[in-house]
């Protein structure tokens, strides 16, 4: 680790740099500043996975604990030392100066501390006074303690250390804002004046807030009054898994059952305030965790997060042991405790419900076999809640009124006789493909062009699930999985500068509606699937659409046990003359069933005499070539190549039949061209055989 002395000679150095510098500097400024005038160490110079050198890193925590104290402004970019800061610097010695810090942090880290107790459980109340606060006024920690109820010399540390919208509109009694120390990390780095300013807020000459702007405590306890009760329903109840069978080598499962506990390792982890800043939390973690790849921060930041800040009492978890599931309800919020053997720091009460009667991983319902292979310590299994009380009504265990509202089964319903009336297409034959979806969830329609794939593709899906639950998308050559599944996208800050996020793409979205309506069927149609590189548009994927019992860990999101849910439907298209069938790789033979639609075979064959003896019924004006059936019949007889049919769709257009050239029109323009493609670099004399005069003939002429 580095010497201690040296991270108090740099932060000095900082400090005096900023006193120095006659306007703000930026972070970058500062850096170089301290790094022309040190020699670092190798360890010192080591670089985490952002690049940055572990002194920059180090620098930017303790600069960090000197703006909490006061001592160093950051905002919009530019930091400035404050007059505190200044008295500091010119007051104490170089370790008297990072030990003053160090106090002064712990101080006010005891206090929100105590706050946090204190008001442990009045976020939402706070939320609610903060959200009839309009933009352009302001209110003060004693109106808001006059309000609520309160203590008003804990609000400010409360609200500096738990993220509730709308904290920036308060301020001292008499207008002074805080400083970014008494903010909270959300809020900090930015010119809260100029966001009050933007939405009205006006201030006088000596930078308070005016006045006649401020909403007092009286007026606030009025708008609470008049607000709807809150209803007791609205919490969202969430779902755990909790690993013990294996904490540093031991099984800890059979004392949380004897105990009524769950409990984290937390081995290296500090004590902390619980629930905790995420922001905070974060840099507790890079900084007791230094040791560890970024890999294991990562992990160890998202199980902390979860177990101290997102679970609540009433949530579900579970826990394996010897291939067996536990289930339970969380009772207690989480407390740190100092474990001798540091198997388990961090602890919450539990009430296990089949202590006595652990099942079988064989016996969980699904998706819940899949994600008990995630690696993870602590996974959020809320999306998969109906499995678990499915589970529990399953061993007689009382849901309350969550067992008198059963869920309604996941089903297709059966092809109606108006359905193949519609669209021509035999009754008995359509409910064959939806049964091949159902039984293999993807099915692939291939043929020639004009067979109507993904006609028949949208009525049937139309047929099987409601609108809302259909996405249809096309493939190219420039498909990625970006474009499919997620990926990083620029967008626009606020500020005006570009940024990247993970935005879902149009898979993903329907996957995650999918989970929220388990009981309705999904289904993405990709239009011209064989035109993409499916391997590189599916990516790890591919596993799921075999194996919809498992789960795998995605490219981007960091996410170790998604699943495709059960209600979750593909169909594909093919057109063979694309790229031929026989293309198609062995693993994706394998996860999709393919039902060929060609001219020659049922449902197709003899559509265009159907749909043709239909028109002429509703339309008097269809008298013009009647003869199109058989014409297309001979057409495609000429035609060698199987895969080069031409299907009925081209001349399934009423104008055909209303024009006597209408039939002319459609050959020269669409049937000549495609088939011109398909004789490429042959003397166009090749094609005399398939023009419609040649083929009337042909008709005409005695057998």
């Amino acid at each position: 680790m580095a010497d201690s002395v040296r991270i108090e000679a740099m932060f000095r150095t900082a400090m005096e740099v900023l006193r120095d510098s006659p306007e703000p500097l930026t972070k970058r400024q500062v850096t170089e500043a301290i790094a022309s005038r040190f020699e670092f160490t190798p360890y010192e110079d080591q670089r985490d996975d952002h690049g940055r050198p572990r002194w920059e890193v180090m620098l930017g925590w303790r600069t960090g604990d000197a703006g909490t104290v006061g001592w160093i402004t950051k905002r919009d970019g530019q930091w400035a030392l404050t007059e505190p800061g200044l008295d500091a610097l010119e007051t104490h010695s170089e370790t008297e100066l990072f030990a003053e810090l160090l106090r002064r942090y712990q101080e006010i880290r005891k206090h929100r501390l105590q706050a946090h107790k204190a008001l442990s459980g009045s976020e939402q109340l706070l939320a609610n006074a903060l959200g009839v606060v309009p933009g352009g006024s302001w209110t003060s920690y004693r109106d808001l303690a006059e309000a609520t109820g309160l203590p008003e010399e804990q609000l400010s540390h409360f609200l500096a250390h738990v993220d509730i919208p709308g904290a920036y509109r308060v301020a001292y009694e008499n207008g002074t804002l805080p400083s970014d120390g008494m903010r909270h990390f959300r809020y900090r780095g930015g010119d809260i004046a100029r966001r009050l300013k933007a939405e009205g807020a006006t201030f006088d000459d000596q930078g308070r807030l005016a006045a006649e702007d401020r909403v007092p405590g009286g007026e606030i306890r009025e708008r609470l009054a008049q607000l709807p009760p809150a209803d007791p329903e609205s919490q969202i109840q969430r779902a755990w898994l909790v690993r013990g069978s294996s904490v540093d080598g031991r099984d800890l499962v059979p004392i949380w059952l004897h105990k009524g506990s769950a409990s984290l390792a937390a081995s290296s982890l500090q004590d902390i305030p619980i629930p905790v800043a995420r922001d905070e939390l974060k840099a507790i973690v890079e900084d007791n965790y230094q040791h560890k790849s970024y890999a294991v921060r990562e992990a160890k930041f998202a199980e902390f997060d979860a177990f101290c800040n997102r679970m609540r009492p009433g949530d579900y978890v579970l826990t394996t042991t010897q291939g067996k599931t536990y289930v339970g309800r969380i009772t207690g919020d989480a407390a740190y405790v100092a474990s001798s053997d540091k198997r388990s720091n961090l602890r919450r009460s539990v009430e296990w419900l089949n202590p006595t009667a652990p099942v079988p991983f064989a016996n969980l319902p699904q998706p819940l076999p899949a994600k008990l292979h995630s690696q993870s310590d602590v996974v959020e299994l809320t999306e998969n809640i109906g499995a678990i009380e499915e589970l529990l009504a399953a061993l007689d265990i009382d849901l309350g009124d969550a067992a008198s509202n059963p869920t309604k089964e996941l089903a297709f319903p059966a092809i109606s006789q108006d359905l193949a009336n519609e669209i021509l297409v035999d009754r008995v034959q359509l409910q064959r493909f939806a049964d091949l979806l159902w039984e293999n969830k993807q099915l692939i329609l291939y043929g020639p062009p004009g067979t109507g794939k993904t006609f028949i593709a949208r009525k049937l899906a139309g047929s099987l699930a409601e609108p809302s639950a259909i996405k249809l998308v096309q493939f190219h050559p420039s498909y990625t999985y970006e474009d499919f599944f997620e990926g990083f996208r620029p967008v626009q800050r606020t500020d005006g500068r570009l940024a990247f996020e993970l935005r879902p793409g149009p898979f993903r979205q329907l996957v995650e509606a999918a989970k929220q309506h388990p009981s309705d069927p999904y289904i993405l149609i990709i239009d011209e699937i064989n035109r993409a590189n499916l391997a590189k548009v599916f990516g790890e994927l591919y596993f799921l659409l075999e194996y919809r019992d498992d789960a795998i860990g995605l490219l981007y999101s960091g996410e170790t046990d998604f699943t495709l849910p059960p209600n979750v439907f593909v169909i594909g298209t093919m057109n063979t003359t694309d790229r031929s069938i026989a293309l198609v790789d062995a693993a994706m033979r394998r996860r999709f069933r393919f039902v060929e639609l060609h001219p020659g075979l049922d449902p197709v064959k003899g559509l265009l005499g159907r749909w043709l003896e239909r028109l002429r019924k509703d339309d008097e004006a269809a008298v013009h070539n009647l003869d199109a059936p058989e014409v297309l019949n001979a057409l495609n007889a000429r035609i060698e190549d199987h895969d080069l049919a031409i299907g009925p769709s081209y001349l399934m257009k009423p104008g055909i039949y209303r024009r006597e050239d209408g039939l002319a029109d459609v050959w020269e323009t669409a049937i000549l061209p495609l088939l011109a493609e398909h004789h490429y670099g042959s003397p166009p004399s090749v094609l005399d055989r398939y023009r419609l005069a040649s083929l009337r003939r042909g008709l005409a002429a005695p057998e």
